[in-house]
């Protein structure tokens, strides 16, 4: 029982840190995501990996939730660490993104009326992935200040969640609800706005310099 209360005291612990280091990362990303393109590049790739080879390994390969989950962050973070460097394309990423968390919108949607096999939730979000991908080629600035802004405010809105409730607070969080949502879509109009005002701003000196 030593290590459980070892374990109970570093959780609560790491449970301020991590919600201060959510809040300062997630207000970077409102006010300045699109610079900070590679980091969020090897997010973009990082999800879509991840659940989807956990979701294989799990179905498919019988392994543990546990192995599944292991193979699944491996396997997401190679991904995403090849994918920060693709920075050219970011916004084609990005939009993969959006429409990936459109799906997965619809699926919380449907699930609500009937039961959703695992793995159609899992195409279906890859596929939504693709449809994102290909219809945001032509919104480049658009699209990497609405994703970074909205990475950033959900980052924001789960790190006063751990800072009030501590990590186990992660558990009850919803972006959809509540107070989260209202920071989530404030960030996201907000931070999107912010960003395409400093990037005509700096175009405006550049032309008349």
């Amino acid at each position: 029982m030593a290590w459980e209360e070892e374990m109970v005291d570093l959780v609560g612990t790491l449970g301020p840190v991590v919600g201060f280091l959510l809040i300062i990362f997630g207000i970077a990303l409102t006010l300045f995501g699109s610079r900070l393109t590679p980091i969020l590049v090897g997010l973009a790739f990082f999800l879509p990996f991840a659940i989807t080879t956990a979701v294989i390994c799990e179905a498919f390969l019988n392994m543990s939730q546990d192995q599944s989950l292991w193979a699944g962050l491996l396997v997401g973070g190679l991904a995403g660490a090849c994918g920060s460097t693709l920075t050219k394309h970011a916004h084609v990423v990005f939009g993969g993104v959006l429409g990936m968390t459109a799906a997965a919108i619809l699926l919380a949607i449907a699930e609500q009326f009937f039961e959703l096999n695992i793995i159609v939730a899992a195409i279906s979000l890859d596929i939504g992935f693709i449809i994102g991908a290909k219809y945001t080629r032509g919104l480049k600035d658009a699209v990497q200040f609405v994703a970074g802004a909205g990475l950033g405010g959900f980052c924001l809105a789960a790190g006063i969640t751990v800072r009030r409730a501590g990590l186990e607070g992660l558990s009850d969080f919803d972006a959809r609800t509540g107070e989260s949502a209202i920071i989530f879509a404030a960030c996201m109009l907000g931070g999107a706005l912010f960003q395409q005002w400093m990037a005509d701003r700096g175009k405006e000196e550049e032309h008349d310099a």
